[in-house]
């Protein structure tokens, strides 16, 4: 028998005993060794440590095996599940990714909290790693944008369960306080989009588009949120503003009961229409779940994104999530009204 590869079962949900380790609908015994890339590690090792886990952190520790494995070793190759940037990095690429991450982790700047009731407790590794290296992901190709976000303290509280997140005073999937420059999250919305070959929901990266236009306010010196990311330069805010001016002039045309005669709808739910910080997070969050579809559908947009972050999410997400696009398109066709939007354009049009 082949010892099982780990890619395959990145995603799978685990559990264990001392004598084995479940992941997904598959029991192992203790011996069985499982291989990555030019990596390997025996299941008893994993069982002990998830059992560990688990017996600190209770129902909070709920993670894909890629979680474990990477708590387990903090081998980079299992944080490709949830960064997919990793696997398509060069050998030198990889190790600059690895050092820049740890220089993350190791800045005091970037506050990453975890609390059970009122009490803080350690994050787990792949907890932080998950958070700072999606920060790393988004800005690669921007360390200039990246720095300014870590110069401006930024705050992520996780939450062992959902009273404690409740008490603190977490409202809906996730939050973030423009006031404490804070994103909380109960920590198992921080995992729960990689239980899927894709990774599919990510509140983190929805909650990040607010955090960096709380950004772009600090950085301007203002006292209101914009709906609009620090650092663009004039002709990057003005080619995010003709892509977002296209997509809320389709909305309005749906809003009004003329939808465009070739059927185009907008890409984005009426939800994400009510503010300009919610069409930011939004579609910032779509921008790297679903950019197929975003550079067909909005293409003005994810080119102007595209520029800004220096990166384009196609060469590294082979498919993209479509619970999104599926959910937006049927509340279009269903007949039912949009609602109405607040977006106001803050810059000249």
């Amino acid at each position: 028998m082949h010892p099982p590869e780990y890619h395959p079962l990145a995603h799978c949900a685990v559990s264990a005993t001392p004598h084995q380790l479940t992941i997904g609908a598959h029991s192992y015994p203790a011996d069985t060794i499982i291989t990555g890339n030019n990596w390997q590690i025996p299941v008893h090792t994993l069982s002990a440590r998830w059992l560990e886990l688990v017996n600190y952190y209770g129902a909070g520790y709920r993670v894909p095996l890629a979680g474990l494995v990477f708590d387990t070793t903090a081998e980079l190759d299992a944080l490709g599940h949830f960064l997919p940037l990793i696997p398509h990095l060069e050998p030198i690429q990889r190790q600059a990714f690895r050092t820049k991450l740890n220089a993350l982790l190791s800045d005091v700047r970037l506050q990453i909290v975890l609390f059970r009731a009122r009490t803080v407790i350690p994050a787990t590794l792949s907890m932080r790693a998950i958070i700072a290296g999606q920060l790393l992901l988004c800005f690669w190709r921007r360390p200039d944008i990246l720095a300014a976000l870590i110069a401006s303290n930024p705050q992520f509280h996780l939450y062992t369960d959902a009273q404690s997140y409740t008490r603190a005073g977490g409202v809906g999937g996730g939050c973030y306080s423009v006031e404490d420059h804070r994103i909380m999250l109960q920590v198992e919305r921080l995992y729960e989009g990689f239980f899927t070959p894709t990774p599919n929901v990510c509140p983190l990266l929805h909650e990040l588009g607010h955090m960096l236009d709380g950004t772009a306010m600090r950085m301007q010196k203002t006292t209101v949120c914009r709906g609009e990311l620090p650092g663009m330069t004039a002709n990057e805010l003005a080619d995010f503003v003709a892509g977002k001016r296209t997509e809320y002039h389709c909305y309005q045309a749906w809003y009004h009961g003329r939808p465009p005669s070739d059927g185009r709808m907008p890409l984005g739910h009426p939800y994400v229409f009510q503010t300009d910080g919610e069409f930011l997070a939004g579609y910032w969050e779509m921008f790297w779940r679903n950019p197929h579809t975003m550079a067909t559908v909005s293409p003005q947009l994810f080119a102007a994104w595209c520029t800004y972050t220096g990166n384009d999410p196609r060469q590294f997400i082979a498919a993209d999530y479509t619970g999104y696009v599926r959910g937006n398109r049927e509340f279009y066709q269903s007949g039912e009204r949009p609602w109405p939007s607040a977006i106001q354009f803050h810059v000249a049009m």
